[in-house]
């Protein structure tokens, strides 16, 4: 039974008490393990029936409530025999983890579950990853690898706590690339100085000072050095120190932008100070780590011999050390993916395309992302507004597209729109207003809930001009001086003679429509006097408390929350507000900016995060158009986070499988043009009418074939047991009795219905590489309402030339057919051809009849087109594209494996074959009718390797011999 809104609410407040209730007696303590069937029994208790769809709403919601990390990390590597060389049980000294596990424990957001998760999973993994900084080796070598978070969801906290185990482990240097803007690098040497150094030197009211911070606060010996500090970069004189790496006896550290003159200086100074002549390289072990990977730091360059100067200097960096380690961090990896595996420069180093592994943090039940936010059935939809009062000038008139200058000048002076130029200085809208008052209103309830010394901020991200930017901070700063001024002087202590105020009025108007899911404090708690001027102003000091900022490249100072803990803000900005900077305490965005593609508007949604006791507060002011593009790309990363998971249990490489992004959406692109030079536009057909596809590709793992073997069986079973009519699938007649006989031929159960097709499809495992035969379209396809014409269907059991039979029940007379095994990189394939069936399976479970009218048919279509009919094969397709009223078929085949004649190459196919242990490798093929010509498209963006595998041109086909 579906649960209504009601009673879905009332299941949630059952669960919840009948936890609570053990907790107390019990001990209880909610797990990973524990938490589900807690939350069945609590189901059973209750008497209520849930459907499934329910149950699981109500795990990931109480998941949620109870801090629960349930999506673990998912690595895949170029090499799955993997040798583990990291333990943590085995590490001499772990100073810098100690520190900082402290560290986080007592000052950090984190909360224990995930700082243990880091501990004893994550952080081990990764290192595991990199190279052992101890193993003795000749020769250079240079490990590159990424790996993929969620937009602000703490990968500052697992890269710092992976410097933190490297540095124990041996590594002694550690270069972090930390953003394009000056206001990002400080940020992050602000926290590299207080989770690992211990010691920071920053600017404070325009004085210089230093001092121990966060785990230097032990009084221990400090055993890591800066070359960088919150003040200065690696720039200017800095590759003119004489020191060198060998004279630190500690873990060494540069904090530095991406930027071409701060690296080539590092560079510079890196070779010139500290080159071993006799190796020709720098002998300390090197781990470098790239945060925003995707930004900067891609090859965007049209010849691969010239990349771009950052991506040029950021290799010729990693190529100076012995070992050297190469890992970026990034939210938003669409540009990454796309990379050319293949590439190779000048100087013979391979691009950054994360060859040797790709690894998806962990995502804690507690993190609010956009698949909570943009879709409509989520609990946090309701903190969207959206915002209809900007009216966008019609862009495709002459008028606009003519730029006159009288036309520029009255737009400049109109209302706020998308593509104002920077000399704009008009009207904003009335909606920024309300978004400013509910910010206020947030305040006052975060105050009133106890959280007074918490850090507050708003968001009103509107233009990249800075001069626009100016002009949206007077004007905000005019309606807090207003809001001031008025609840200053106008508001009695006695809230009931306020109520004819228009502010009064404004603020409940506001109130009821939008915090009507508050239900801890009242509106007559929230609009008292007193309430108000304490949430927005400073009696004390008579100065506002909220600070009106515009943050850009060179203003990170401005957000000093070290300085004042407690800051309130409302920040106003662009490119430093869309990339990188935290906002502590994010209550209200404001969000009204225009951009063109994925990666980007993730980066700009600075609210993604964690809301602890305020996630009821928060909101998200929007156009429409935004949140659709938002939810958009939510799918499309999803969906990429979910190929890399079924990767890994495929055993498949970043370089063996195909990548395709989700490209659906016409108005954004995925990434920059310049970053996508590679990639290759797949149009996936979710409709199947009039074609046949194939597994020709196996999964490694043999036991997946087991399994499906194990399906096979039952289906059959289930056929048998169904009374479905059994015969031979192949009408044609054998003159040869000697060569073929009636033993020989394929059988097929006809008339099937679609269910039990779907619920075998649903539950057999396929090869990833079988692009065509994707399991989860395929079952889309067939159960969705418009699809016509499949539901009965002809399943084939198909037969061959085989030394041996089906070992499955009833089937024991279908001799097995032959193919030969051959490894395809980390694949295993059936046949070189990249498919199992020849031509005769088009013909299954046809009469000689339909047969003909197929052929027919087609060599029609050639005649019309002016195609040579004459000697041409009919092509197996033309059996289904041809004859839209035969029924759908489903085609397992058995097949015994022939060893590759060339053993040497292919070594893993031959073991796989053993490991077959004497079984048949399982294949499956499905057909249908072609019942329409057209159908519904997916679009995607696919990369390099998806496009070798699955979209160059197929061999010609070729006739098999008749049975």
């Amino acid at each position: 039974m579906k649960l209504n809104n009601e009673q879905y609410n009332n299941m949630l407040l059952m669960i919840s008490a009948h936890l609570e209730l053990m907790k107390k007696t019990s001990g209880f303590v909610p797990t990973l393990e524990n938490i589900k069937p807690a939350i069945e029994r609590a189901i059973t208790f209750s008497g209520i029936e849930c459907d499934e769809d329910d149950k699981k709403k109500l795990l990931e919601e109480i998941e949620y409530r109870e801090k629960i990390t349930h999506i673990l990390g998912d690595i895949i590597y170029d090499d799955y025999e993997l040798r583990k060389w990291y333990f943590n049980e085995t590490v001499e000294d772990n100073y810098f983890w100690e520190r900082y596990y402290r560290y986080l424990k007592e000052q950090g957001s984190i909360d224990d579950k995930s700082i243990n998760l880091l501990h004893e999973k994550t952080l081990p993994d990764i290192m595991n990853c990199l190279y052992n900084p101890k193993e003795e080796f000749d020769g250079k070598r240079l490990k590159r690898g990424l790996i993929i978070g969620d937009v602000q969801s703490g990968k500052t906290a697992t890269y710092s706590g992976l410097i933190c185990k490297a540095a124990d482990a041996g590594y002694k240097v550690v270069i972090l690339l930390a953003g394009i803007t000056e206001s990002l690098r400080q940020q992050t040497q602000e926290r590299i100085d207080e989770g690992i150094v211990g010691y920071t030197i920053r600017k404070v009211n325009k004085q210089i000072r230093e001092g121990r911070v966060g785990v230097g606060k032990d009084n221990k010996q400090r055993r890591a050095s800066s070359f960088t500090t919150c003040v200065k970069d690696f720039v200017k004189g800095s590759n003119l120190i004489s020191t060198t790496l060998s004279e630190h006896n500690s873990l060494v550290l540069f904090v530095v932008k991406k930027n071409v003159s701060v690296l080539t200086k590092l560079h510079d100074w890196l070779k010139n100070q500290n080159m071993d002549v006799r190796t020709n390289s720098i002998n300390h072990p090197m781990l470098l780590i790239d945060d925003e990977a995707d930004n900067a730091s891609v090859n965007t360059k049209k010849d691969n011999t010239d990349p771009t100067k950052t991506n040029a200097i950021i290799r010729k960096i990693c190529n100076l050390f012995q070992t050297a380690n190469y890992v970026g961090f990034t939210a938003t990896p669409f540009a990454n993916v796309f990379i050319d595996p293949d590439s190779v420069d000048s100087m013979k180093n391979a691009d950054l395309f994360p060859e040797h592994f790709i690894y998806t943090l962990p995502t804690p039940s507690s993190y609010i992302g956009a698949d909570k936010i943009f879709h409509k059935d989520k609990e946090y939809y309701r903190n969207l507004r959206f915002i209809t009062d900007i009216e966008e000038p019609d862009y495709t008139s002459y008028e606009y597209k003519e730029d006159s200058k009288e036309n520029i000048d009255e737009l400049n002076r109109g209302t706020f729109y998308y593509r104002h130029t920077k000399e704009w200085n008009g009207i904003l809208p009335n909606s920024l207003k309300e978004s400013i008052y509910c910010y206020y209103l947030a305040n006052v309830v975060r105050d009133l809930r106890g959280h007074g010394t918490k850090p507050r901020s708003m968001l009103i991200n509107m233009s990249r001009f800075v001069k626009v930017q100016c002009v949206i901070k007077e004007h905000v700063a005019k309606i807090q001086d207003n809001f001031i001024r008025t609840i200053k002087y106008n508001f009695d202590e006695d809230s009931s003679k306020n109520v004819r105020l228009s502010l009064y009025k404004e603020l409940e108007q506001i109130w009821n429509k939008h915090f009507d899911n508050v239900t801890d404090i009242s509106f007559t708690d929230v609009i008292k006097k007193k309430h108000l001027l304490g949430a927005v102003y400073d009696i004390e000091t008579d100065i506002p408390k909220m600070e009106i900022i515009v943050v850009n490249g060179s203003s990170a100072s401005k957000l000093d929350y070290k300085s004042n803990p407690s800051l309130r803000v409302i920040a106003i900005g662009g490119l430093a507000l869309s990339r990188g900077l935290t906002l502590e305490g994010l209550l209200v965005s404001y969000f009204y900016r225009n951009t063109a593609t994925f990666d980007v508007l993730m980066q700009m949604g600075r609210w993604f995060g964690y809301r602890p006791h305020y996630d009821d507060l928060f909101q998200i002011w929007i156009s429409q158009a935004s949140a659709t593009w938002y939810r958009e790309v939510a799918i499309a990363a999803t969906e990429l986070k979910t190929d890399i998971r079924k990767m890994f249990e495929q055993h498949l490489t970043p370089k063996d499988f195909g990548i395709k992004v989700r490209d659906y959406c016409d108005e954004l692109q995925i990434t920059a043009n310049n970053k996508m030079r590679t990639a290759y536009e797949l149009l996936m057909m979710e409709s199947y009418y009039g074609n046949i596809c194939d597994t020709p590709y196996l999964s490694v793992k043999a036991e997946h074939n087991k399994d499906n073997w194990e399906q096979v069986k039952s289906f059959v079973a289930h056929l048998f047991e169904g009374g479905y009519k059994f015969s031979f699938a192949n009408i044609n007649k054998y003159e040869d009795k000697d060569v073929y006989s009636d033993i020989d031929k394929s059988r097929y159960f006809a008339d099937v219905p679609k269910e039990l097709v779907v619920d075998f499809l649903a539950n057999i495992k396929s090869s990833l590489v079988n692009m065509k035969f994707n399991r989860q379209n395929l079952i889309d396809f067939i159960c969705d309402e418009e699809t016509k014409g499949v539901d009965k269907w002809d399943i084939v059991f198909e037969g061959g030339d085989g030394q041996s039979f089906y070992d499955i029940p009833g089937l024991e007379m279908i001799r097995c057919p032959r193919r030969q095994v051959e490894e395809h990189d980390h694949v295993i394939q059936i046949s070189s051809r990249r498919r199992i069936l020849g031509l005769r399976e088009g013909k299954f479970c046809l009469t000689q009849k339909e047969i003909e009218l197929a052929e027919k048919r087609c060599r029609d279509v050639w005649e019309k087109e002016g195609s040579n009919v004459q000697g041409r094969n009919i092509p197996l397709k033309a059996y289904f594209e041809y004859l839209p009223y035969r029924k759908p078929v489903l085609i397992i085949m058995l097949i015994e494996p022939i060893e590759p004649e060339n053993k040497e190459v292919n070594k893993k196919a031959i073991e796989y074959i053993e490991s077959l242990n004497g079984n048949k490798m399982i294949a499956f093929a499905v057909g249908f009718p072609g019942l329409k010509e057209t159908g519904k498209t997916k679009k995607y963006k696919v990369n390099k390797t998806y496009y070798q595998l699955n979209m160059l041109d197929e061999p010609d086909e070729i006739e098999d011999d008749e049975e």
